[in-house]
């Protein structure tokens, strides 16, 4: 799909699935914001190898999503430099894993501040500059029912994602969708210990990892099929589709 003249916002792209979509949406000739917290040069490794191979623009920003006036600040820069803003991706989100009985306050309630409110700032602040755009909230399976007790607040999160996509789609020109994998193929999955891993993916069910490429194609194709707004798109793994 040809994304000319679009601009897009990725929060938090240096790896993973947010690198992914960054990658694609370069190739199909967008210009991308992306966004970093603490890694700044990972960033900006990832920027310029990008710009050795493609003839794009691309920018980073700083964004901390507990801070609203950070979320101000990357508004009125995209609002200064492109005026318009035609597809927003919240990738960026916070998972601080411990049993749910030796989770504190604290952690809860910065994983929820991060992931939910974050988003929901996000959405209402550049809101203002779409004009029939996409908006692209990536949750978890997680927050439907694949979830542990390692991670309550991480699933009640992407759980109250899903519903603000859902609410938000009631009242909105816009398009908005949650994008919900299962395992992802990243480098933060291939760090965690074997054991653990094979038994959540058997768990689950899930007998491979989703490439992250998959994310990207499932939102291109969500674009380009024109799906219904405020639709939960569930990835599986792909022996399980």
């Amino acid at each position: 799909m040809d994304y000319t003249d679009k601009v897009v916002l990725i929060t938090s792209g240096y790896n993973g699935i947010g690198k992914e979509l960054v990658i694609g949406f370069v190739k199909n000739y967008a210009k991308v914001i992306v966004t970093y917290h603490n890694h700044y040069e990972e960033t900006l490794d990832l920027v310029n190898e990008i710009k050795e191979e493609y003839d794009s623009l691309i920018d980073i920003y700083y964004l901390d999503l507990c801070k609203e006036e950070c979320i101000i600040d990357l508004y009125n820069y995209v609002n200064d430099k492109y005026g318009k803003l035609d597809i927003l991706i919240n990738n960026a989100s916070l998972s601080m894993d411990s049993y749910y009985l030796d989770k504190t306050k604290d952690e809860f309630m910065k994983v929820l501040e991060t992931n939910v409110v974050g988003t929901f700032l996000m959405i209402k602040y550049f809101n203002n500059l779409m004009n029939n755009g996409y908006i692209f909230n990536i949750s978890s399976t997680d927050g439907i029912d694949t979830g542990n007790v390692y991670s309550i607040d991480y699933n009640v999160s992407k759980a109250g994602i899903n519903m603000l996509t859902k609410t938000i789609a009631i009242d909105n020109p816009n398009k908005i969708y949650s994008i919900c994998p299962n395992w992802v193929d990243t480098e933060s999955t291939r760090s965690m210990d074997k054991d653990y891993l094979d038994s959540e993916l058997k768990r689950v069910g899930q007998n491979k990892l989703i490439k992250p490429q998959k994310i990207f194609e499932v939102i291109n194709k969500t674009i380009k099929d024109n799906i219904k707004s405020g639709s939960i798109i569930r990835i599986e793994g792909e022996d399980n589709e």
